[in-house]
């Protein structure tokens, strides 16, 4: 792909318009030409001032006068102020009765409609884009990713089914504790299941590599629909921050007889699923992701933090085993 032809379908890319064939065209460019990349960060903030531009515009904001005047209206139908009077038949009272009880529900339905209507218009352009419920198994094929790359490995891994366990596993360990399978400590997963997760969190909480306001909250090993994860909980400037690591050869991978020694992993804003970012780099065996509701940059900030003695603990090991 030329720069030109990238420039063509630089919005439906980050539209989360195009083909799988398409998609995988385009991050291969992303790699290796910085000035698309740039581009590409530029049209993306201009999207995101764009969506503000139109959640802000006072078109769009609920006007003072017009709820204070649905709030007298129902009021005055609540009191029986509007409508026919009320005589002494019973037949009429009833009429009337039901008549002022319509008209208020009626009134309330509208509201309702409205109000709701006025909040999902700026759920809508507020919240980041992303693919709808029903286009998840489609998208991820097609994950929208942010290269930013370090020299080092190839990233060949950030698998998007990977991805996408990483970012349940987070959802429902991290987040609503909802998980099948009780999680058990991550030393003892490094002696039942992988070497790798054995002294994994001195690594991540060594000093100079973690930030200083960053938070530990916990460390285990856990599976999310049948993969398993050493997951170290943090949290960094007021959210939760899942730390995970998973052996790749679980996905299919054929292992490396000797695995590469890798001084600088490439980090990478690698997708979003379910409005959580996911950064993410490899070594010969295990992808590593970080996950968060933070912004793209704040979670690629951390995970590049990160990253160099975390992947230098797991490489040592895999050279070991």
């Amino acid at each position: 792909m030329q720069c030109r032809e990238f420039r063509e379908i630089a919005d439906s890319y980050l539209g989360n318009e195009l083909i799988v064939e398409t998609n995988h065209e385009v991050i291969s460019h992303l790699e290796h030409c910085p000035e698309c990349r740039g581009e590409l960060a530029a049209r993306r903030e201009l999207r995101s001032q764009l969506r503000q531009a139109f959640i802000k515009a006072p078109e769009n904001q609920l006007r003072p006068e017009f709820a204070r005047q649905v709030r007298t209206q129902l009021h005055d139908y609540a009191l029986g102020k509007c409508g026919a009077p009320v005589v002494s038949a019973r037949g009429r009272r009833s009429f009337v009765a039901v008549r002022r009880t319509s008209w208020l529900a009626l009134a309330a339905c509208l509201v309702l409609a409205t109000v709701i209507g006025l909040v999902l218009v700026r759920q809508r352009f507020s919240a980041p884009k992303q693919p709808p419920t029903q286009e998840i198994a489609r998208n991820a094929e097609t994950p929208s990713y942010s290269p930013e790359l370090n020299p080092g490995i190839p990233v060949n891994l950030v698998k998007t089914e990977l991805a996408k366990s990483a970012v349940g596993d987070h959802r429902d360990c991290a987040i609503h504790f909802r998980l099948a399978e009780k999680p058990i400590d991550l030393e003892v997963a490094g002696r039942r299941y992988d070497p790798v997760y054995i002294n994994l969190t001195k690594a991540v909480l060594s000093q100079g590599s973690i930030p200083l306001d960053a938070e530990f909250v916990e460390a285990h090993s856990c599976v999310f629909e049948g993969r398993r994860f050493a997951h170290i909980i943090l949290r960094y400037h007021g959210h939760l921050v899942s730390f995970l690591v998973t052996d790749t050869a679980d996905s299919g991978e054929k292992k490396q007889s000797t695995p590469p020694t890798v001084a600088q992993p490439q980090v990478i804003a690698c997708s979003q699923f379910d409005g959580y970012q996911v950064s993410c780099f490899q070594t010969a065996h295990h992808a590593v992701f970080v996950v968060s509701d933070m912004p793209e940059g704040d979670n690629l900030a951390l995970t590049r933090a990160l990253a160099p003695s975390v992947c230098a603990h797991i490489s040592r090991t895999e050279s070991a085993t």
